[in-house]
């Protein structure tokens, strides 16, 4: 069986690094920083691969997409008030 040490020891040193203060604050507001939108543009707008091949495409395709979704927050929120 072989052990590959140098990945144990960063294993080992990003287990500190996520264990400390500043690193428990990073790892917690990544859970609120961008993962949401992302499952919000999956299940609302039920969007789950791009339509279109090419990097100039894909780049439109997720502007449209975004701009939906930020589309249907601004009316959510408008409707409420």
């Amino acid at each position: 069986m072989y052990i590959n040490e140098r990945y144990q020891h960063l294993k080992a040193k990003e287990c500190q690094a996520l264990l400390s203060p500043e690193g428990r604050q990073i790892f917690a507001q990544r859970k609120i920083d961008v993962e949401p939108v992302f499952g919000q543009i999956k299940a609302c707008l039920g969007y789950k691969r791009c339509n279109l091949r090419g990097k100039c495409q894909v780049t439109i395709d997720m502007g449209l997409v975004l701009m939906a979704n930020n589309l249907l927050k601004y009316n959510k929120r408008t409707t409420q008030n």
